[in-house]
């Protein structure tokens, strides 16, 4: 299934934990699924239904943001929002499903994400992105992030 992003009826809200049976699940699997891929020393090989209680979790601590084409849920943003001395919007987390990657939607999750760290008197947004993640490395260069450090590891 090839979309256009002209042919797709977007819409951007906050999720609630009914949308875990609605499209949310699939996408927090196939993000965490990749993730694993990528590490599979860091990301355990959990099973659907423990994927599902740990998104479940998820909602005490995380605001998450779904983007929709039409009724289906092909996205989603999971933020915290940190007041210290200054505010700031924290990304947990951002999967757009494969079939609708590089289309744009990235984007407009990190563009509501900005609006809302802007209501909320955040003076800027954080993100943590592994390297194997090129992709999407490529995409938060692409719309205005900037490095600011570098973790190192040893694998023990």
């Amino acid at each position: 299934m090839e979309n256009n992003v002209d042919d797709m009826n977007l819409s951007i809200r906050e999720a609630n934990i009914n949308d875990i049976d609605k499209g949310l699940l699939e996408v927090f699997i196939e993000g965490y699924r990749y993730h694993q891929n990528g590490r599979p020393d860091i990301f355990a090989n959990l099973s659907d239904e423990e994927l599902k209680n740990e998104l479940i979790q998820r909602f005490d601590k995380l605001t998450t943001i779904v983007i929709l084409d039409g009724d289906n849920i092909v996205g989603h943003l999971s933020y915290i929002i940190k007041k210290r001395k200054t505010g700031k919007l924290d990304v947990d987390e951002l999967v757009i499903l494969e079939r609708y990657r590089g289309k744009g939607l990235g984007k407009k999750l990190m563009d509501e994400a900005k609006r809302i760290a802007k209501e909320n008197g955040c003076n800027r947004i954080e993100l943590n992105c592994w390297l194997f993640n090129e992709n999407a490395l490529e995409m938060y260069e692409h719309i205005g992030y900037k490095r600011q450090r570098i973790i190192y590891e040893m694998k023990l």
